[in-house]
């Protein structure tokens, strides 16, 4: 997470923009946002990401820097139960990183990947389902299996569920036993980060 806010203020002065306030306040409230977070007080996360998407667009902040903000507060606004604010914001972070890096990159990918486990957390099974089809074969083609065969095979199960909730019984039952094989290539292998869901931090 550090790197990530290390990112921010890298992004701001390769800008040209470092001396700006608005940048400036935006990579300060960035990272009072991610320490707010490690904390686990996602209100407070919440606040000092808006602030710093705020300064960020005030400033005319970098595409990266903005496609960024826009997905740290989109994953704060799901974990404070507001999810349709969150899934407007990751889904304007995936496009502005499309425009960026194009869909095979590996915040592309991470994006798609929020965006699906946002759906499934929510039981919208048929479109956390697609944006798995996405995301999990970029994934293959980024390497996540070799570098994180967990982390790969729990999506993989979660694509599988998605699938079978919205009907598709054959495709969901195919893979399930693709994730059951990664997992038998990859004995006692778990995933490397624990993602906060969602619903864990809401009523309903």
């Amino acid at each position: 997470m550090r790197n990530t806010a290390l990112l921010l203020l890298a992004s701001l002065m390769l800008a040209g923009c470092a001396t700006d306030i608005n940048l400036i306040n935006a990579s300060r409230y960035h990272e009072a946002g991610l320490r707010a977070e490690w904390s686990g007080d996602y209100k407070a996360a919440e606040e000092y990401f808006k602030r710093s998407l705020i300064n960020a667009r005030d400033g005319h902040a970098s595409d990266s820097v903005m496609s960024m903000s826009m997905y740290n507060l989109g994953r704060m606004k799901g974990l404070n139960c507001q999810y349709d604010e969150a899934h407007t914001l990751l889904t304007a972070s995936l496009k502005l990183q499309d425009k960026i890096s194009g869909p095979e990159n590996a915040l592309f990918s991470k994006r798609l990947f929020e965006l699906a486990r946002l759906s499934y957390d929510r039981k919208q099974y048929a479109e956390a389902a697609d944006y798995y089809a996405r995301a999990i074969p970029l994934g293959q083609k980024l390497g996540l299996e070799i570098h994180d065969p967990g982390a790969a095979a729990e999506a993989m199960d979660e694509y599988s569920i998605a699938l079978r909730n919205s009907g598709r019984i054959q495709p969901a039952d195919k893979i399930a036993a693709d994730a059951e094989a990664l997992r038998a290539r990859s004995a006692n292998a778990k995933p490397k980060y624990t993602f906060q869901r969602y619903t864990r931090t809401c009523s309903g």
